[in-house]
Formats: structure tokens, C-alpha cells, sequence
């Protein structure tokens, strides 16, 4: 079998071609990447921030300035196949080995790192990008009914395992691509596992803080910033930091007027920018507020999605690029509080009481199916795919009888936001920091910490009845009680009318297109009548907590875009 390898190329930030990278071939394996190891007829190759490298550097044998693909290369040769269980942080591994005809491909355990391929019975490929993959002519941007069920029915969210392409797939967290002489199989080397609970309260609360301060203690020698939004987990990281640093450098995001066009919801009860400045008050933060236009949003928005390689969260993933690019100016490491409502329980389907009977973040399937042509309607059946979909993962993620039924009903959820809901933010998080030319840090997803937090009985992590009270009282000390008792408030989008208006006149552009390929597909006139409602930015989300009528148009002009660009060709 052909193996071909890519990744972290900058396909997708400059069009420059497949691989800026070093290039290594044996036989009929190819690997480009930076930072490659190889020796006799084995190619090793490790992305990322390697945890236990001392570990492994005493279990090998190891020379202690080795690289980290030389470690993974020694690994493979002790361990086999079977490596992948030594290495523990956020990072990717593979090994092509041309004697064996063999070849591993590792995601790391909590899937901070993206890891697409695509095989057929003569050839795989992979790499960190989809476009790369595109580019590269290892795979066609074809999609069938299910993709487009995907893309309409649960997008931005995926389900794990899955892309917008029909042959390209991601491999999922904690799990490894296998090929030997031909014979592929994934295998799941880690994956959150249930396990009873021992320890009491007070017990519990001093094993989760060692816990956050373990996996701030990773991040600190590269001496990042910190995004600080004044909510209790970005807040709670800069404290924890500090310890470590001494100074450290903060940024903020807000839009231009936001105090004027706010009006609070269920979802966003009240603005960050008094929290922020509490914050910055308390720990003595350098800090940078960055306050962004529609104008700009609306302008970053296909970049954004050309650098996720799918349509994504529209302004809120345009906002966040703008953002980092700002703190690439001064810091080229950032540390996000992302991941810190999937595992204590910060989200507000959590605190709710109602039956698990669909993705809690997919809102209004009525209205995306209303969107569809009706022919295209009866062919995909929008929400007898999502139901299926939620009823088979649902089985999958239920830990079983022997909790409890509300223990049981959120344990299920949990997995599941673990499976959908988290790895589109992480996509997102990762995709813009790294457009921006920094890195993302995200502590709280330190697979440790939520292995751990995962098996705490519910009832600890609502400690003193609010959400997400397990992680409160383990920074009680180290944040002021009003910062401490913040109600959970999501990542801040714009509430400008004037974004909205700038929505509506993109969609009429659309609408007059043509030669649109997205209208093969939705109906002209239920997307006009859409663009001509309020738009009103607090309503009910359609996806998660933020994206609601003018994202809803965002998304859509992203999902032609992404068509166009990539010229994909839709096979039902």
C-alpha cells in the first residue's frame, strides 16, 4: 500500500502549495512535517507538546535532548503498534514503517489536535488539514445524502468520525489508525472511562484544584497570555498562572458599541466588560481589550472558514480570529478557557430538568428542514437523521442502569456534549489561534482533570446548588466572591444591528446569484423571508448558545462559499 502523509502544512493559510515542510520518502511512504525522525526503514513524526517526555525519556533510554519524534520512534520499536498508550499531552504521532508495510496514525486523547484521512484498498493518506488533502489530489470533494444531512441537519457540529466529504474522515480522540499489509483498523487506545467516586467532598475539591494546578503547570513555561473574558474559567486560569509567572499578559474582546445594543437572555445574561476590568483589578493583569466592528467581522468570515476547511460558527469564529491576531502581536502562546463548561456542567441544558431527547444544542430542526427544497426535504428527512443519529450515540454514551436516573441522564449528556458540542469549539479554537500564527493552550481539557471531574456524582459538581459549583469552590480563594459567583455567561458575539443589516445584504447578494450552488438545495424564498425578519441576536439559538438569526445567515453563505471554493460535487 502507498502511504502519504502532510501535515501542518500551510495550505490553508497561504495557498503556497500542499507542504512547506521537510519531505521524506521511503519506498512507497512519503511524510512531510516538521520535526520528522527516521531510522533504517521507519519514519516517525510528532505534532504537538509532548507531556511525559521525561517519562519517556527514562523508560527508552533516550538521550535527554531527543526530539519528540525520535521518542515516538523509539516507542514504536519497543511498544509496536501499541505506542500510542505511552503518549500522553496534545499531540499527534505517526509511524510509517516501510519494512512491515505498516503504518500508525495517532490523535491525542482529548482531541486538541485535528487529524483528517482518507484510504482506499491501494493508498492512505492523512493530514492536519482537509484542504491538504484536496490539494494533494489523495481525495475528491465529493458529498452524498448523509454529508449534506450533516451539513443541514447538525452543522456546524459533526458527528464524531465524520467530514463534510463522503471519503475523507477525522480520526476521533483517543484512537489510531492501524494499516498493516493492507488490513486497516482504528483502534481507541484511551477513552473516558466510568468509575465509582470514593472520595468526600472536601476530598474531592482538593483533588480537582491539584488537578488544574497540574495542568497549569504544563502550559506555564511557555509563558503565555491568557484570554480573559471575567468568567469564572478564564479567570480562574489567569489566577492559576500568575502563580506560576508572575505577570501575565490578558486580552479581552468586545464590539464596538456592544453597551448600547445588548440586550441580555437566558443564554448571555449581562455583559463581560465590567467583569473583565474586576479581573484585571484582582490580578494585576497587563491587560488589551479589543474592540471589533461589523465591518470586520463580516470581512474575516471566509478566512475563518477556509481556515476550519468547513463552514463553521460564522462571526463567532470570525471574532475570535480577529482576536487572535491581535495577541499575536505580543505573544505567540495563549492560554483559553475553553472546555470548562463540558466538564463541570457549565452549559445550561445541564441545570435543566427536561427529558434527553435530542442534541440540546441543535436547536429548531423545523426550521432547517423549512429551509430545504421540498424535494431535497423528503430525500434527506432532516430530523429523522438527527433522531436516529441522538439515539444511537445517546445508547452508546449511557453509562447504564446502576446510576441513578438523573445521574444517569447526565452522565449521558456529558459524553455526549464530549462527542459533538466540544469538538466544534476546540475545531474552532485551534483553527483560529493557529491562523493568527499562535498557539492555543486549553488546561481544562487536560485529560486527567476530566477524566476525573467525569466520574464526580452530579451532585458534587452542583455543589452549593449552582452550576459548575465543583470548580468554584476549588478557586474560592484565589478570585473576589463576585467574580466567583459569576453566572455562566458564553463567549461574547456582537449585538450590533448594524451586523445584522450587514447579514441580510449579504444574504440578498446570495439570493440573486445564480449560479449559487447552495440553491440546488435551499429554497430562495424561505431563505429571503428569513433575511427580511428581525434577526433579532437574542433569540433562541438554532446551535449552540450564540448563533441565532444573523449566524443562521452567516452560516449558509459559508456553506456556498465553502462549496464554490473547494468545487464540491454533491452524489445522492
Amino acid at each position: 500500500m502507498n502511504y502519504f502523509g502532510v501535515y501542518h502544512s500551510d495550505y490553508s493559510r497561504t495557498g503556497s502549495g500542499v507542504c512547506d515542510a521537510p519531505c521524506i520518502t521511503k519506498g512507497r511512504m512519503t511524510l512531510c512535517a516538521r520535526g520528522i525522525a527516521s531510522q533504517g526503514g521507519v519514519i516517525a513524526m510528532a505534532r504537538g507538546r509532548l507531556r511525559n517526555r521525561e517519562a519517556l525519556i527514562g523508560a527508552l533510554g533516550c538521550d535527554a535532548a531527543a526530539p519528540s519524534a525520535q521518542l515516538v520512534l523509539a516507542a514504536y520499536r519497543r511498544w509496536g503498534a501499541d505506542y500510542p498508550e505511552h503518549i500522553e499531552g496534545p499531540v499527534v504521532t505517526c509511524v510509517m514503517d516501510s519494512d512491515a508495510d505498516a503504518l500508525v496514525l495517532s490523535r491525542d486523547r482529548m482531541g486538541e489536535q485535528p487529524v483528517f484521512y482518507t484510504m482506499n484498498a491501494r493508498s492512505a493518506a492523512f493530514s492536519d488539514h482537509p484542504d491538504s488533502l484536496l490539494k494533494s489530489a489523495r481525495a475528491e470533494p465529493v458529498a452524498d445524502a448523509d454529508c449534506l444531512r450533516e451539513l443541514f441537519g447538525l452543522g456546524p457540529a459533526r458527528t464524531p468520525g465524520r467530514t463534510f466529504y463522503r471519503d475523507m474522515s477525522m480520526l476521533e480522540p483517543g484512537c489510531a489508525l492501524i494499516i498493516r499489509e493492507n488490513h486497516a483498523r482504528v483502534s481507541r487506545y484511551f477513552q473516558i472511562a466510568d468509575a465509582p467516586h470514593e472520595e468526600d467532598a472536601e476530598r474531592t475539591v482538593a483533588h480537582t484544584r491539584e488537578l488544574l494546578e497540574a495542568a497549569v503547570a504544563d502550559v506555564a513555561p511557555l509563558k503565555p497570555a491568557v484570554m480573559l473574558s471575567g468568567g469564572l474559567d478564564s479567570t480562574a486560569l489567569t489566577a492559576l498562572l500568575s502563580a506560576h509567572c508572575g505577570d501575565v499578559r490578558s486580552f479581552s474582546v468586545d464590539y464596538l458599541d456592544n453597551d448600547k445594543d445588548f440586550r441580555p437572555n437566558a443564554f448571555r445574561p449581562e455583559l463581560d466588560a465590567p467583569y473583565v476590568r474586576m479581573a484585571v483589578g484582582a490580578l494585576h493583569t497587563q491587560h488589551r481589550a479589543v474592540t471589533l466592528d461589523a465591518q470586520g467581522l463580516l470581512r474575516a468570515m471566509g478566512r475563518a472558514m477556509s481556515l476550519r476547511g468547513f463552514p463553521g460558527m460564522a462571526d463567532i469564529d470570525a471574532s475570535l480570529l480577529l482576536l487572535a491576531q491581535e495577541i499575536a502581536r505580543f505573544d505567540r502562546h495563549v492560554v483559553s478557557g475553553e472546555c470548562g463548561d463540558e466538564v463541570f456542567g457549565g452549559y445550561p441544558w445541564f441545570s435543566s430538568a427536561a427529558p434527553l431527547e435530542g442534541f440540546p444544542w441543535s436547536g429548531s430542526l423545523a426550521l432547517r428542514e423549512e429551509l430545504l427544497r421540498p424535494e431535497i426535504r423528503s430525500q434527506l428527512r432532516l430530523s429523522e437523521y438527527a433522531r436516529d443519529t441522538f439515539e444511537a450515540r445517546k445508547a452508546q454514551a449511557d453509562p447504564g442502569g446502576e446510576y441513578a436516573p438523573e445521574e444517569r441522564r447526565l452522565r449521558t449528556m456529558q459524553r455526549l456534549c464530549f462527542e459533538y458540542f466540544m469538538p466544534n469549539l476546540q475545531e474552532r479554537a485551534v483553527r483560529m489561534c493557529e491562523g493568527a500564527g499562535i498557539d492555543v493552550l486549553t488546561p481544562l481539557c487536560d485529560d486527567r482533570l476530566v477524566q476525573y471531574a467525569y466520574n464526580v456524582p452530579w451532585n458534587l459538581k452542583f455543589m452549593v446548588g449552582q452550576e459548575k459549583g465543583l470548580f468554584r469552590a476549588a478557586v474560592r480563594d484565589l478570585l473576589p466572591e463576585k467574580l466567583l459567583r459569576r453566572k455562566k455567561s458564553p463567549y461574547p458575539k456582537t449585538c450590533s444591528p448594524q451586523f445584522a443589516q450587514l447579514m441580510r445584504q449579504l444574504t440578498q447578494h446570495l439570493i440573486s446569484d445564480r449560479e449559487a450552488p447552495i440553491f440546488d438545495y435551499l429554497d430562495r424564498d424561505k431563505l429571503r423571508a428569513i433575511a427580511q425578519s428581525d434577526l433579532n441576536p437574542a433569540d433562541t439559538p438554532w446551535f449552540g448558545q450564540l448563533m441565532a438569526g444573523p449566524q443562521l445567515l452567516g452560516y449558509l453563505w459559508q456553506v456556498n462559499r465553502w462549496m464554490v471554493e473547494r468545487n464540491v460535487t454533491v452524489r445522492l
